[in-house]
């Protein structure tokens, strides 16, 4: 939707003045501000006043439909200022953290009219607040939004408590400092900042650690945590490496105190800058590096031999697990899953079966991958004998 002073046969022809809300919305607004007749004629500029003002309103959706006949505001601007001003929003929002270590901030104001401002750390009058404001006092002053900014330094911030402050305007600039016709706020504009403390990175995995799997493209899986800060470790984090092009990018799951991203990777080796930034601007870095290495292979067995009544054999890759098959007819054509169970240790590497030399032992080993020879193939075929 469109506003314009002017009547228009269609949309296109409007001033580009457009309510907020966008194409998605049934609802839209749009904020006006007008100074006073006399801050008007202070600047030699007259309008009419007591008197009907016209604003035109058209409408377009998506598919470049609008209304054709305008829809039409009415109202009149009284010839005095009888209302206080209104200070409408800050350029830091209303109970933001501030950063750890931060003792003063800039900050602008937003008035409804040309005004005087000032500020105060408790809430006083407006003649006795100690802190001056730099405004714009001249009607021509006015921003797009058809405010009248006032500028300032914000001092004396503390870590970790909420740091109040007080505001009042006083309206009518033009008029003198002791002129009684002016308006004052009567109640104080009340704006927080809290104080926060350092963010810090208390987890990042994987780091200095080998991540495998028995494919070419390997799965992993980065995971941080965030501490402290603002909002207990609530933080955004990103990281920089393989893949990124340089460029920070930011984590899949994140905007909490656990953040993570899944990342695919050939083998090889990495390292990955991380960063996390909370609301308050407080910030954290580290860096992670890991080794990728792919295992397409069964395990190996790398020894066999006799210890007291057991047959044993050593894998080179710990955590396998072993079977076997001491049928002669079956031979090594036996699922992995049919076969006999070899015990073994708590490292996977040394498999047992029982010593007979009777038998002959078809060995088939798988790893933790899932890596085990072919339906036809063994990895050890053993027959036991005794030296006399």
């Amino acid at each position: 939707c469109k506003i314009s002073t002017i009547r228009t046969n269609s949309f296109d022809e409007m001033e580009n003045r457009l309510f907020s809300g966008g194409l998605s919305l049934y609802n839209h607004s749009y904020q006006l501000s007008q100074p006073s007749a006399g801050a008007l004629a202070a600047e030699n500029i007259t309008i009419p006043t007591g008197q009907d003002l016209l604003l035109y309103v058209k409408c377009q959706d998506e598919n470049g439909n609008s209304n054709v006949a305008n829809f039409v505001f009415k109202f009149c601007v009284d010839d005095i200022d009888t209302s206080e001003p209104q200070i409408m929003g800050t350029s830091i929002l209303n109970g933001m953290p501030i950063a750890f270590n931060k003792t003063a901030v800039n900050l602008s104001v937003y008035v409804n009219e040309p005004a005087e401002c000032k500020w105060s750390r408790t809430d006083l009058g407006y003649d006795d607040m100690e802190n001056n404001m730099t405004c714009s006092t001249s009607v021509f002053q006015m921003n797009a939004q058809g405010l009248y900014e006032c500028k300032t330094t914000l001092t004396g911030l503390k870590d970790r408590v909420n740091n109040d402050f007080y505001f009042k305007c006083k309206d009518q600039p033009h008029l003198g400092p002791d002129n009684p016709d002016r308006f004052t706020n009567q109640q104080s504009y009340k704006f927080t900042l809290k104080g926060t403390e350092p963010l810090f990175i208390s987890t990042a995995k994987p780091n200095e650690t080998t991540i495998k799997d028995s494919t070419d493209i390997v799965k992993v899986g980065l995971e941080i945590e965030t501490s402290a800060g603002h909002d207990k470790g609530k933080a955004i984090c990103s990281y920089e490496g393989y893949g990124t092009n340089g460029n920070f990018v930011e984590f899949y799951v994140t905007s909490s105190y656990k953040h993570s991203q899944n990342l695919f990777l050939p083998k090889g080796n990495y390292t990955y800058n991380i960063r996390c930034v909370d609301l308050g601007n407080n910030a954290d870095t580290t860096q992670i590096s890991f080794n990728v290495e792919t295992d397409t292979q069964p395990p190996i067995v790398v020894r066999v031999y006799k210890d007291a009544n057991a047959l044993k054999i050593i894998t080179n890759e710990g955590g396998s697990s072993c079977v076997y098959n001491d049928k002669v007819e079956l031979g090594c054509e036996y699922d992995f899953d049919d076969g006999l169970k070899m015990s073994k240790d708590a490292d996977g590497k040394v498999h047992s079966a029982g010593w007979d030399k009777t038998k002959t032992f078809y060995i088939k080993c798988q790893d933790d991958f899932g890596n085990r020879p072919l339906p036809n193939q063994c990895n050890m075929i053993a027959r036991p004998f005794d030296i006399s």
